[in-house]
């Protein structure tokens, strides 16, 4: 009889890999998390966006935009356009861009190998940078700055960004940027006080989730790479499952098949089924299902769910933007115009997602607009995650296990579609008004290390809402 595993002990043991390599006949862990070019995956637009991201430096654009959720696979697309950039091309690459205006420009002038003095103000070190700029140029080279994790840059750092991209000759730009972000960036983006920028974005891509059969090719396309030589180690009905739980990010992905792969290994299986799943703590959707209905019977949850073909909830917007205590965010936000709803069914045949979740949505709807309504634009909130409608009744549910009784009524669900972009997402957040710095701490803290796949982030209602209305309002 094989090793039944918990959820607890199949971390441990997923931590050695080892394990089950030569049990499946691998050369090496086919899921590690860390960006690695020999694993890129050329399905779901992959190869697509980072041909366009070459046409586009190639072409001479001075500021491209890259936008994808947590775990959606932008360092790697960023690593593979690195690695395809003709050789005249010299890289800046930023991973860690909060930085302050100042330090931001001595990082670059390092990279460049650029010598400045301590005392250089940001006037004295754009002009080094310019002057070695044009010495590049003028030997036949390029300079690219790629930029991870641009939506952790400041608005002051952004205006800087847009000052670089205007360092110019007659005829090409002397520096091109290549912003790679999560769907936070396109809020910032939205402030009025950074418009400029925005317009000089010459190219905007956005890196869609897989879907259930680019599901299915990733993973065993990554156990052939892995060395895997014999049948598939994953069937549809798998990888339906998987998709479900993941919505489709690669990173989460990674995680969980790491996780299957040891218990079919544990169960002396070589192919992963259904039933191992729940040996490592994901039931059946249908359960999931019944939890997250259970548990909203017994908690004040809001969830909001206005769903209309241009965007979502012109209804639950115009009374946001129409309090007082809003009126600064609703002056500059118009409702766009209403259009034939989408009924609960098409929702879930579009989604894939539970007919009793969704009816559920709508049941529950009006206490999250009570709440924004009611509080000041500058109120902290602590964005938990934003998941797929498949993905919400796990970790929802696996969220609101970490959380004492009274914690668990500051939590709140809305639901944020872009039908045009095939866009469906939950975003689950809690009212951190209350909690103070080390508190918010404990409590990021406490749901990341349980769901990893999560990076509980702080927002305010003010960027709240900006989210929303870039998601759900053509520009």
């Amino acid at each position: 009889m094989g090793l039944i595993l918990s959820g607890h002990n199949i971390s441990f043991l997923s931590c050695n890999g080892r394990m089950y390599r030569s049990f499946f006949g691998l050369k090496e862990l086919p899921f590690k998390i860390s960006p690695d070019l020999s694993y890129f995956y050329k399905q779901a637009s992959r190869e697509e966006i980072t041909d366009a991201l070459l046409y586009s430096i190639l072409r001479g654009d001075g500021i491209v935009k890259v936008v994808g959720d947590v775990g959606i696979g932008k360092t790697m697309i960023l690593r593979m356009l690195a690695e395809k950039l003709p050789a005249h091309y010299q890289k800046i690459y930023i991973s860690s861009p909060n930085l302050s205006p100042i330090d931001f420009l001595k990082f670059i002038c390092s990279e460049l190998q650029i010598s400045y003095d301590s005392t250089d103000t940001k006037h004295d070190l754009v002009k080094r940078l310019q002057t070695h700029l044009i010495e590049v140029y003028s030997k036949g080279q390029r300079v690219v700055m790629l930029v991870d994790e641009a939506q952790a840059m400041t608005l002051d750092v952004l205006e800087e960004v847009r000052l670089l991209g205007n360092l110019e000759t007659e005829t090409d730009k002397l520096l091109q940027i290549v912003l790679f972000g999560q769907p936070e960036l396109d809020a910032t983006l939205n402030d009025v006080r950074i418009k400029p920028l925005k317009d000089r974005i010459a190219s905007e891509l956005m890196l869609p989730a897989l879907n259930p059969a680019e599901v299915l090719m990733y993973l065993n396309y990554r156990m052939r790479v892995a060395g895997r030589l014999e049948q598939d180690v994953f069937d549809s009905s798998v990888a339906k499952r998987v998709w479900q739980i993941t919505g489709g990010f690669p990173r989460a992905i990674n995680l969980l098949a790491d996780k299957l792969l040891m218990s079919a290994f544990s169960h002396g299986e070589n192919k992963v089924k259904k039933k191992h799943f729940k040996m490592i703590g994901y039931g059946s959707s249908e359960s999931a299902v019944n939890n997250v209905l259970a548990i909203f019977k017994f908690m004040v949850v809001v969830v909001t769910l206005m769903v209309v073909l241009g965007g979502v909830g012109s209804i639950l917007y115009k009374d946001l933007y129409s309090k007082d205590n809003l009126n600064s965010v609703s002056k500059t936000i118009a409702p766009p115009p209403a259009s034939k709803s989408m009924t609960k069914l098409e929702l879930s045949e579009k989604t894939h997602a539970d007919l009793k979740v969704i009816k559920q949505l709508y049941r529950l709807n009006m206490t999250a607009v009570s709440f924004v309504q009611g509080q000041q634009s500058s109120q902290r909130l602590l964005l938990f995650s934003r998941t797929s409608l498949n993905q919400f009744p796990f970790l929802y549910t696996k969220v609101m296990s970490l959380l004492g009784a009274e914690q668990k009524n500051k939590v709140y669900v809305l639901l944020n579609l872009k039908p045009q972009i095939n866009r469906f997402e939950v975003l689950t957040f809690y009212d951190a008004s209350s909690l103070s710095d080390s508190a918010l701490v404990e409590l990021k803290t406490l749901v990341s290390q349980n769901l990893p796949q999560l990076q509980p982030r702080l927002l305010s209602i003010r960027q709240l809402i900006n989210y929303i209305k870039e998601m759900n309002y053509e520009n």
